[in-house]
């Protein structure tokens, strides 16, 4: 891995299995290119992409033929190829099992080297595509804003492209599982066709990308709702089998288990609308009942929650956006800090922070309460002994 990002082969746009990006960093730059677009009053397609059981179908031949573009040693392609080659697997059943066959694709699973052989295998998909492209592993997102049917049609090449180094490389996209979201504020706008061997994708509403669900007018209802079901189910489920345990227990499996589920990509979708902070927080109301075995109606609930020292979900999703974006500001992620960041055109020695950062203008609340738009605002708010501490665990404990 070292040896690849030093030599800065892998694209910038895959995020998979590399230091410093993660799911929250490829949904920071598609949430900003959307948000942004549709404050302009402009539409981008995307289109997401399924790829068939992509980890399991590399074949070991062509992926030894990428090897040989690295310029790495002949003993480590020697060594890489002796750790492929004569791979064998069996089933068994019942105390039965089958006769072995020899496996010739296929990356190890559960292995150190089979994520990086799989980004190896994938990295040059993104080559001559024109429209924005976005990798996490195997799940990719092509997409470009609209302005007349040029950009269609070069959206439509750029699928063309993927479909024909799919063909050359033997990877198999699902067709029936790859989606057509259509991004706009005119949900009457006549939808655009594209097509991948000939069959049209399918056009949805909404669409799940890397475990959030995005909307064609990028709201976050849905994703909040769904998000809320899934914690309460959670948390229902640990009130009905753990409710003789210890108050440490309880609040081990709820923050393991159901906050967990709360916090994920919550820097995306943070909702500004109250009704929807107040609906969050009811699921972490209920915890502390439980975790307190304090149902008194009479009780405060602030109370029980400060006695078990949590804060509210609504500042947690403050600190962990002010963390995200402390690391992106001290270059510690994959995103270029450059090309989001820029400085004030004015500042102002007695009220603002030395490390102050131009603050975006917006139209639309959608853009206003964006990652970047929301959380330079509110760093731009911080004190300058906080803003200056470059260690981000530090900088996290003291907000």
């Amino acid at each position: 891995f070292d040896y690849l990002e030093s030599c800065k082969f892998l694209a910038p746009s895959q995020h998979g299995f590399r230091r410093g990006r993660s799911c929250n960093t490829q949904l920071a730059e598609f949430q900003h290119y959307i948000s942004k677009s549709l404050d302009s009053n402009t539409n981008v397609d995307a289109i997401f992409l399924d790829f068939r059981k992509a980890f399991d179908t590399v074949p070991h031949h062509l992926l030894l033929k990428k090897l040989v573009s690295l310029n790495i040693t002949n003993n480590i392609q020697k060594w890489i190829k002796n750790y492929l080659s004569d791979r064998e697997q069996c089933v068994v059943l019942n105390g039965s099992k089958s006769l072995p066959i020899t496996v010739s694709s296929g990356v190890p699973q559960g292995s150190v080297l089979g994520p990086l052989l799989f980004l190896i295998y994938i990295n040059d998909i993104v080559t001559d595509i024109q429209s924005p492209i976005k990798l996490f592993a195997d799940d990719c997102v092509v997409y470009r804003q609209i302005y007349s049917t040029m950009d269609i049609e070069i959206l439509q090449s750029d699928l063309d492209k993927i479909e024909h180094w799919c063909d050359k490389w033997k990877m198999s996209l699902n067709i029936g599982k790859c989606n057509y979201l259509s991004f706009t504020k005119n949900v009457s706008r006549s939808p655009a066709s594209y097509t991948i061997k000939n069959a049209i994708i399918r056009r949805v509403s909404d669409c799940k990308y890397l475990g959030v669900n995005f909307t064609q007018s990028l709201k976050w209802h849905n994703h909040i709702d769904y998000t809320i079901a899934k914690a309460s189910k959670t948390l229902y489920f640990i009130r009905r089998n753990f409710k003789g345990a210890s108050t440490e227990v309880k609040e081990t499996l709820y923050i393991l288990h159901v906050r967990s589920i709360l916090d994920y990509a919550c820097i995306i979708w943070d909702p500004y609308q109250d009704y929807l902070i107040e609906k969050l927080e009811k699921v972490q109301n209920q915890a502390a009942r439980f975790v307190s075995n304090n149902y008194n109606p009479y009780a405060s609930i602030s109370e029980i929650k400060a006695m078990l020292g949590w804060e509210t979900l609504n500042t947690r999703r403050y600190k962990l956006r002010l963390k995200f974006f402390h690391r992106i500001y001290y270059n510690e992620t994959g995103i270029n800090r450059n090309e989001y960041l820029y400085k004030p055109s004015y500042m102002s020695a007695r009220f603002d922070n030395s490390e102050k950062v131009f603050e975006y203008c917006y139209k639309t609340n959608n853009f206003g309460s964006s990652f970047f738009v929301q959380t330079i605002k509110d760093w731009n708010l911080l004190q300058q002994e906080l803003v200056s501490i470059s260690d981000n665990d530090v900088f996290f404990s003291c907000l």
